[in-house]
């Protein structure tokens, strides 16, 4: 798969950006907590050929945002695949992810995929023909070049800002209903998304989070791990084991509230041994 890397025109839609408007509004109002999928497109993933790091950066920035993400799934380049997860994580989730699949290629599917879930067709969108023909001076509307300006009808674009030069960035992020459409390649979605997550994305709240650093092996503490989970049922605890540190176990405690939290972590702490308990080690 092939991303271009081509300049966007000064400015925005303003269709786009009253419906974007819209997406953000109706998005906040139905849930009362934020939930992502993610959607890596790609049989190259699939394969092993390349590592995807893209769902990995896309979930820590989310969650910086306060969006919690559900679910990633990794689909090959097939239009049916890509319509079918779409559709389906679109009625799950508060927003959806694709990363992969755009570009000039016949494996580039995506956008097929994406107007199939939701009953839309293709078409040359002005604004990204024109990126193309002066970007490039692609003159002939048979070249490849220009199977990245077509995109589903009812979608719109949002158009990210480098920080540096305060001009747009390369190419938009592509959006219908509540999916966001991002390039596969690590740098130009790092690129993109980077400039985007907290205006598509940020819900004003942020986790509260808690470590703990156990040196004891899980079975030692698991009993007051599932007590004190069913004790604080908003509360996401995890366990993870990590030998080859100075402890043996960190510890998450999460959830919404930083009070609850708190509280969490305190009665955790009462029914384990404290001679378990280690300092954060240093970074």
């Amino acid at each position: 798969m092939t991303f271009l890397n081509i300049y966007s025109p000064r400015g925005f839609l303003s269709l786009g950006e009253f419906s974007l408007n819209v997406i953000q509004r109706c998005a906040t109002s139905t849930r009362k907590h934020k939930t992502a999928g993610i959607i890596v497109i790609g049989n190259e993933i699939l394969k092993g050929q390349v590592k995807d790091t893209n769902s990995h950066f896309i979930c820590k920035h989310l969650y910086r945002c306060g969006v919690k993400v559900e679910k990633i799934s990794v689909v090959s380049d097939d239009v049916d695949q890509i319509a079918k997860e779409i559709k389906e994580f679109s009625g799950m989730f508060t927003h959806v992810i694709t990363s992969g699949g755009i570009g000039p290629t016949h494996d580039d599917v995506t956008y097929e995929g994406l107007a199939k879930a939701f009953g839309d067709k293709l078409h040359k969108h002005p604004t990204l023909a024109e990126i193309i023909r002066t970007y490039f001076g692609v003159a002939d509307p048979l070249s490849p070049a220009y199977k990245l300006a077509c995109i589903p009808k009812k979608a719109i674009l949002k158009f990210g800002i480098n920080k540096t030069t305060s001009v747009p960035l390369n190419f938009p992020c592509v959006i219908l209903e509540n999916v966001y459409v991002f390039p596969g390649s690590p740098v130009f979605l790092q690129t993109g998304f980077g400039s985007l997550y907290k205006i598509l994305f940020n819900t004003g709240h942020r986790f509260a989070h808690e470590e703990l650093y156990l040196n004891a092996v899980e079975s030692k503490f698991a009993d007051a791990l599932t007590a004190v989970s069913k004790e604080f049922p908003n509360v996401i605890f995890g366990s993870y084991p990590e030998g080859e540190n100075d402890y043996q176990a960190r510890i998450t405690i999460e959830s919404s509230s930083e009070s609850e939290t708190r509280k969490a972590k305190k009665k955790f702490c009462s029914l384990i041994p404290p001679d378990i308990i280690v300092n954060k080690p240093s970074d």
